[in-house]
């Protein structure tokens, strides 16, 4: 049952903004390699079109999914996404950039799900937490990095929501791609030395 004052449904509002697409514009052009050129607005909107309707088959599903495996209820009921021609993915402001063509769109909805989750873990209630969570795993990952840790509670409940609701390919095509990230490589072996709910149960319960 959900507390009083929260909203019961949640949903993502995609929006085109022309004063924030023009700044990504701006840095991408600075950037000395392109592999492509900047997308047209049109098709920045194309994107998001395609983009919200393969969210919309399972939004309510997901939303629900990542308060329910981290235990941090969500205290807005709408997040807006911003879609843009060329950038990183982005929590907040919810970000996400047109993906190159070949790109299933399936995994374009996973690289948001992966967002949201990080959005759901910066809500008030979790951030008066995170330090001495972060000063746990830090204890038991001297080593690692504080963006590796913060990425070792998104893949586990990220590999949770893949396991409930989609498909443990869709699962294995997440980690081959994460691989190329030094972090996010980290992040994910330590999720499967450990195990997703021994981690979701040792430092979020």
């Amino acid at each position: 049952m959900k507390a009083s004052g929260h909203p019961k449904t949640y949903c993502v509002a995609f929006r085109y903004s022309q004063i924030y697409d023009e700044q990504c514009r701006a840095a991408f052009e600075l950037s000395p390699k392109h592999e492509r050129p900047y997308p047209a607005a049109k098709t920045i909107m194309a994107f998001m079109r395609r983009l919200e309707k393969e969210w919309r088959r399972d939004e309510q599903g997901v939303l629900n999914a990542i308060q329910r495996f981290s235990g941090i209820r969500w205290t807005t009921g709408e997040h807006v996404c911003y879609v843009v021609g060329s950038g990183i993915p982005f929590s907040d402001p919810l970000t996400m950039p047109v993906f190159a063509p070949q790109a299933p769109i399936d995994y374009a909805s996973d690289v948001l799900c992966h967002e949201l989750i990080h959005r759901n873990l910066i809500e008030p209630s979790f951030s008066a937490r995170w330090k001495k969570i972060s000063v746990k795993l830090k204890r038991q990952y001297p080593k690692d990095t504080e963006n590796a840790l913060v990425h070792v509670l998104v893949h586990a409940i990220h590999e949770q929501i893949f396991l409930s609701l989609f498909s443990e390919e869709r699962l294995r095509r997440d980690k081959r791609i994460m691989f190329v990230h030094p972090d996010y490589r980290r992040a994910w072996e330590i999720v499967e030395e450990v195990g997703a709910k021994k981690i979701i149960a040792t430092y979020l319960r």
